[in-house]
C-alpha cells in the first residue's frame, strides 16, 4: 500500500528536526538503515542512542505491529512513535502498552516516545504543514532531547545554578574542571589548591553543583563526585552559548533549546548581568533575559578570572562505581540481609 502523503511527511519531519536541531553542537545526528521502520537515526552524545520510529496515519489496526515491531528491537534506545490522534487509536495503543507492561518487562515500555498528531491534518496545506512541524519540534525536542539524549536538563537547574553569587564564575570554573580531569578522585583540598581559595568555598559550591544534578555522588564523604550527562550538557551548552554570542550571532536551533530551559536572549542583559553578579535576587535570576544574560556573564568571568577554555572541551567520562555489594563481604551481607527483610513487604 502506497503510503499516504501525510505519513511520508510526518516520518521526514522528525529526523528533519532532529537533523537541524543537531547544528547546536550539543550531540551529533547519524541517519541509519531504516529497515523495517518508517524512520531512523542514531543520536551521538557520550554514547550512541539508537531511534527507530513508526508513523501511524490510515492504518490504526497496526498498532499492536508498530509498537512490538519497534520495542522488540534490542538496540533501539528510543522508539518514536507519530500517530494520529482518534480515539480509537488511544484505546489500541492503551490495550497494547497494558499487554506489554504486564507480559513482557525486558521490552522496556518507557523507550517508546508517543507523539500525537490532530487527525484532520491534510499534508496537502501548506499552512498546516508549518503548524505539525512547529507542533513536533516542540514535542520532539523536549521528549527526546531534553528527557533522555540531554539527561532531563530543565530550566529550575540553571535557575539554579545562577542564582550563585560571590567569587564569579568559579563554580562553572570547577564543574568543568572536574568535567575535563583524568584524576576520578578529586577532593576538596585537590580545588582549593587548583583554584586558590579555602575548601570552605569549594564546598559551598559543590553543594550547589549537587542540587543542581550536574554532579552525582557515591557513598558521601569527602570524595568529589563526578560530573553527569546533565553536567556535560549543560557545559557544552554553555561553549555553544558562549561561541554563538561572541559571535552576535545566535542560532535558531540554540534559540529554541534555551526556550525550552525558560530562556530567552537580549544582549543588554548581559551587560546587566556582568554588573551584578556580586547580587542575587528575583529580578537577577527568574527573568528568562537575565537566567541567559547571567550565565553568559557567569562564563565570561570563569574565562577571564578562573583560565576556563569554552573553544572545546574534552569530557572525561568516568567508569561507573562499583555497587556497594561489590565492596566487601560485609557489606554483601548487610545488603543480602537488607533485601531478605524488605521482601516480606513487596507487594
Amino acid at each position: 500500500m502506497a503510503e499516504s502523503a501525510e505519513h511520508q511527511f510526518l516520518s521526514e519531519c522528525v529526523t528533519d528536526i532532529l537533523g537541524r536541531l543537531s547544528r547546536t553542537n550539543l550531540y551529533a545526528y547519524v541517519e541509519a538503515e531504516r529497515r523495517k521502520f518508517d524512520f531512523a537515526c542514531e543520536l551521538l552524545r557520550d554514547w550512541s542512542r539508537p531511534l527507530v520510529g513508526q508513523t501511524l496515519w490510515n492504518h490504526t489496526a497496526g498498532i499492536d505491529k508498530d509498537v512490538r515491531t519497534m520495542l522488540l528491537d534490542a538496540n533501539a534506545e528510543i522508539c518514536a512513535y507519530v500517530a494520529r490522534d482518534t480515539m480509537q487509536a488511544h484505546r489500541l495503543l492503551s490495550e497494547v502498552m497494558s499487554d506489554f507492561r504486564s507480559g513482557n518487562a525486558s521490552m522496556e515500555p518507557h523507550r517508546l516516545k508517543i507523539f500525537w498528531v490532530p487527525q484532520d491534518f491534510d499534508a496537502d496545506d501548506e499552512a498546516q504543514r508549518d503548524l505539525i512541524a512547529d507542533l513536533l519540534m516542540e514535542k520532539v525536542s523536549r521528549d527526546v532531547l531534553m528527557n533522555v539524549v540531554f539527561g532531563n536538563l530543565t530550566s529550575e537547574d540553571v535557575r539554579f545554578f545562577v542564582r550563585t553569587s560571590g567569587l564569579h564564575g568559579l563554580h562553572l570554573a570547577m564543574l568543568c574542571y572536574i568535567s575535563t580531569s583524568h584524576f576520578p578522585d578529586l577532593r576538596p583540598r585537590d580545588l582549593a589548591d587548583r583554584f586558590h581559595v579555602s575548601q570552605g568555598a569549594i564546598r559551598e559550591r559543590l553543594l550547589r553543583l549537587f542540587g543542581c544534578g550536574f554532579l552525582s555522588q557515591f557513598g558521601g564523604g569527602a570524595t568529589l563526585a563526578r560530573v553527569t550527562l546533565k553536567g556535560r550538557v549543560f557545559l557544552d551548552l554553555c561553549s555553544e552559548l558562549w561561541r554563538e554570542h561572541s559571535a552576535a550571532q545566535m542560532g535558531a536551533e540554540t534559540l529554541q533549546i534555551l526556550r525550552l530551559l525558560g530562556m530567552r536572549y537580549a544582549p543588554s542583559a548581559v551587560d546587566h548581568s556582568t554588573k551584578s553578579l556580586h547580587l542575587a535576587g528575583p529580578l537577577l535570576t527568574e527573568v528568562p533575559e537575565m537566567i541567559t544574560g547571567r550565565l553568559i556573564a557567569t562564563i565570561a568571568a570563569s574565562i577571564e578570572r578562573w583560565g576556563v577554555g569554552f573553544d572545546r572541551i574534552e569530557h572525561v567520562v568516568q567508569e561507573d562505581w562499583k555497587p556497594v555489594e561489590d565492596l566487601g563481604s560485609g557489606p554483601q551481607q548487610i545488603v543480602a540481609s537488607l533485601r531478605r527483610e524488605s521482601g516480606r513487604y513487596s507487594p
